[in-house]
């Protein structure tokens, strides 16, 4: 996998994951990079459809919050 392959399937990713907060307000910019090339829409809907990746994000997410080196003082 080439740098761009992964740099637009993290792209897409990040896009999923804010899109799923309740109070994503930027549809006009999901809009406007989904339609910069195809690619982009290929991206995004695969990251829609395979959530396995956002799965594994938020388990390391939550690793990290109980690792008492992470707390805040």
């Amino acid at each position: 996998m080439t740098t761009h392959q992964t740099e637009l399937i993290e792209a897409a990713r990040l896009w999923a994951m804010r899109v799923a907060d309740p109070a994503f307000d930027a549809w006009d910019a999901l809009s406007a990079w989904l339609e910069t090339s195809p690619a982009h829409l290929a991206a995004y809907e695969a990251a829609v459809a395979d959530d396995e990746w956002a799965a594994a994000a938020l388990a390391k997410v939550d690793a990290t919050k109980d690792d008492p080196r992470r707390r805040r003082r």
